[in-house]
């Protein structure tokens, strides 16, 4: 579970900036909402608010960007101009990221910078935390790519160790924890901490406004999934009443589409089909389930939504805006996600207030028993209500020319029972657009050669 993340220098996050799920143990409110480790208590949700531009996204951004960099190993993946731009010197300073978990019982620091520059990584740790305010440094690189280790190892552990962190004086983009990692397999090693690291970073799962649960076309194929889709979808009221897959042929499956998309779509999947045997597209009109048989033919498995008074199936892309965002979402609440960090930037994009209030309610019971964690950003002040969430779960950015700033409604020490949604969008709490004074002087006529009406 992750504890505590923090930035420096990323997009709008010029100084540092931290974002911790440690819960206020002097708050008796919605006690489910907190897991319990017994030397630490971790909240199970989020919330973080802010104006247009305050840099809420910006802080989801910065964990993918992280993730992605640590999954992979390195930073060619990933866009480099992301320093903070409201500063003339950001370009020559490094990114940081910095990650606070428990894993496996066990209380870790891992971070790294990285120029901005070139990819190089400048410096990266990795630390043991202990009850007793002690710690352990499981390795430290600096810019000249020396690592060293605190770590009692003997024999090959020593041996291993020693060649993986020689090895990464010519390797300056790759990450030490990734590389060793996937080298080192061995789980009764000392050196198995790494992996463990690594593997729960494999399971944060990032979610923004354009992100599709693309695996969905061959979820449904299996009953159980079929049915939780289906039993969520008829309770938030979407009029789906079951879902079909029709498998047919890669032409057929195209056929309703304009030639130049559906041309692009098939260019795109038999390029992917050399490599991959099964996998999902979606493209403008369809979300496709793509399989490779034995014989060379492609089968492509197509959703049909039954609705209980219409005659016919309906395309998941025929649904409203809202409801394709409930397919992406409503995973969440039934996978297998146990030791997961779920992040959404907007969560409450195309659905009604009411639908996001519920989701969040559902979130907190269904995985009452599941050690995972939800951070969202959102502009819904409804959901800023103490009897559906903690104080300490409510988080705010706001923008200052310095860059983006981040704090917690915990600090304003506000009562359990406090109508806080009226005062946060009077501007109490700050993070909150603010116009400027006067009136907007509308011109008369038109300019630039538009059309006069």
């Amino acid at each position: 579970m992750l504890i505590r993340f923090s930035i420096q220098n990323f997009r709008s996050f010029g100084k540092h900036a931290s974002l911790s799920l440690v819960a206020n143990g002097r708050l008796d409110q919605l006690r489910d909402h907190v897991v319990d480790l017994g030397d630490i208590r971790l909240l199970r949700g989020t919330y973080i608010y802010g104006a247009n531009a305050a840099g809420k996204s910006n802080l989801i951004k910065a964990v993918d960007f992280a993730r992605q960099i640590i999954v992979k190993g390195s930073a060619d993946t990933v866009r480099l101009d992301q320093y903070c731009k409201v500063c003339s010197e950001s370009l020559n300073q490094p990114g940081v990221f910095q990650f606070e978990m428990v894993v496996d019982g066990k209380v870790y620091s891992y971070g790294f910078a990285i120029s901005y520059r070139d990819g190089t990584i400048v410096e990266e740790w990795l630390y043991q935390l202990f009850k007793n305010g002690s710690e352990t440094c499981l390795f430290e690189r600096d810019d000249a790519g020396s690592i060293d280790t605190e770590m009692r190892l003997k024999g090959m552990d020593e041996t291993r160790f020693k060649i993986y962190a020689d090895d990464m004086k010519a390797l300056t983009k790759t990450l030490f924890l990734t590389e060793l990692a996937r080298k080192h397999t061995d789980a009764s090693s000392v050196l198995s901490a790494f992996r463990a690291v690594y593997k729960w970073f494999k399971r944060i799962i990032v979610i923004f406004p354009g992100s599709e649960f693309l695996p969905l076309p061959f979820l449904v194929h299996q009953d159980n999934m079929r049915e939780q889709y289906e039993r969520y979808l008829r309770y938030f009221d979407t009029g789906i009443s079951q879902i079909e897959v029709d498998t047919t042929t890669l032409d057929k499956a195209l056929s309703h589409l304009p030639k130049e998309d559906a041309d692009q779509l098939r260019q795109l999947i038999l390029q992917n089909i050399s490599d991959e045997k099964e996998f999902a597209v979606r493209g403008p009109g369809v979300l496709l389930g793509i399989r490779s048989v034995q014989n060379g033919e492609v089968l492509v498995d197509k959703l049909k939504l039954q609705h209980q008074d219409a005659s016919e199936g309906f395309d998941l892309t025929d649904e409203s805006d809202g409801t394709q965002r409930l397919f992406d979402l409503v995973p969440i609440l039934f996978q297998e996600m146990n030791n997961s960090v779920v992040f959404v930037d907007e969560i409450e994009r195309s659905m009604h207030p009411l639908l996001a209030r519920r989701f969040i309610n559902l979130f907190y019971e269904q995985t009452r028993n599941k050690q995972m964690q939800l951070i969202v950003t959102t502009h819904e002040s409804p959901l800023l209500d103490l009897t559906l969430i903690r104080r300490d779960e409510i988080w705010f950015v706001k923008r200052y020319p310095e860059g983006s700033k981040l704090y917690s409604l915990d600090d304003y020490k506000v009562r359990h029972d406090k109508q806080i949604d009226k005062d946060y969008l009077l501007g109490r709490y700050g993070a909150v657009p603010v116009f400027s004074s006067g009136t907007m002087q509308v011109s008369e006529g038109c300019t630039n050669g538009a059309p006069q009406t």
